[in-house]
């Protein structure tokens, strides 16, 4: 099961591949038990026995408490045996009735932005993304000897010049329903696994972005944020299409040793999303002139480089926030696999003055690449 549900390769198993892989392989078609936003009653679903075994009659949970001070329903039975007919729904279902209302209709895949209004909210939130102050890294690079090909403190001496500003010239909204079905999966646990009890406390945390919405509300509560990603123009297209890779991870931009082909991110190997789209843009790379695309093809209109990067919807739930420099790695990866994480959230702005905050998922499918 561990090798044919593809965990072996990824090296976890999360809940939306269990579901399918019990579907396809065992025949299994049971409620995946997710609740939503705004899903309606809660009813009892305990079913008593002898008579037929008939359900109970309560058609929503009304909270009372038992002897020992325990949350129960006023009709006896606990908060669990109370679901909504949203939560009953098998995968089969859900593969089905999960869209985004946002969308345009009978169209799949990367879908040109044209309306105005769309649009200058995309304009609006890179803008107010842009960082304009201490903004340079050593990932983007040195004017000499380019990223990766000197040694820090020349990198640092010759530092390669941080853009002041970014123009839209072009955007496409990606209607992947296949991914976003995922998403929506992962994203109803995660949302789930907050609201359970838990000595790590669940807390809300704001990033950039938070208080822009493009097209539809975000799930703040639970930390679900618009962050970006930058890369190539063909990897950023990949993404959209399968989402990301992360046996990729670390082989990009990220700052290597000299002869090293895979730099080690400095929260061990994930997907890293800025909230800035200044720190975004150093992983980006220009589309160059004449340059075979796939479609859809991007314009390049006026004299200048046009560089691309993901808008990302990403579910940070409870979010492992570091803000020091004593990282183990290992661990990170192991507290949101065995523990009670779900992200990590690198901030080390405020307390060492570091340029950026970045957050790190280590499961794609709490990611969404929603524009290009």
């Amino acid at each position: 099961a561990w090798e044919v549900s593809g965990a072996a390769h990824t090296g976890y198993l999360n809940f939306r591949a269990f579901a399918a892989w019990t579907q396809e392989h065992l025949g299994l078609e049971y409620p995946l038990g997710l609740e939503g936003r705004n899903v309606g009653m809660r009813r009892c679903r305990f079913r008593h026995a002898g008579a037929g075994g008939n359900r109970c009659s309560c058609e929503g949970f009304v909270e009372a408490a038992d002897s020992e001070g325990r949350a129960i329903c006023a009709c006896g039975h606990k908060p669990s045996m109370h679901r909504s007919d949203f939560a009953q729904r098998t995968y089969s279902a859900v593969l089905q009735d999960v869209t985004c209302s946002s969308w345009t209709e009978d169209q799949d895949g990367l879908v040109k932005v044209e309306d105005p209004e769309e649009l200058a909210r995309l304009q609006a939130l890179m803008a107010h993304c842009h960082k304009t102050t201490d903004n340079w890294t050593r990932d983007r690079g040195c004017s000499l000897h380019g990223v990766n090909g000197c040694q820090l403190s020349c990198a640092t001496r010759h530092r390669v010049a941080v853009p002041t500003d970014y123009q839209l010239v072009s955007a496409y909204r990606n209607q992947n329903h296949d991914l976003w079905t995922k998403y929506t999966i992962a994203r109803s646990a995660i949302a789930e696994d907050c609201d359970r009890p838990c000595k790590d406390a669940h807390e809300k945390k704001l990033v950039a972005s938070s208080g822009h919405t493009i097209n539809a509300e975000l799930d703040q509560t639970n930390n679900e944020w618009h962050l970006f990603h930058g890369s190539s123009p063909q990897r950023c297209k990949s993404i959209c299409s399968t989402n990301f890779r992360l046996a990729l991870a670390g082989s990009g931009a990220t700052w290597k040793d000299a002869g090293k082909t895979t730099g080690t991110p400095l929260y061990g190997f994930g997907i890293y999303l800025a909230e800035r789209i200044t720190k975004a843009d150093e992983y980006s790379s220009p589309l160059r002139p004449g340059e075979e695309q796939v479609a859809p093809v991007i314009p390049l209109d006026g004299d200048g480089e046009v560089f691309t990067l993901l808008l990302c919807r990403v579910m940070g739930g409870r979010t492992n926030v570091i803000t020091t420099n004593e990282i183990e790695v290992d661990k990170l990866r192991k507290d949101v696999f065995e523990g009670p994480y779900n992200s990590v959230f690198g901030d080390r702005e405020a307390s060492l003055g570091k340029p950026f905050r970045e957050v790190v998922v280590y499961d794609k499918d709490q990611c969404y690449p929603e524009y290009l």
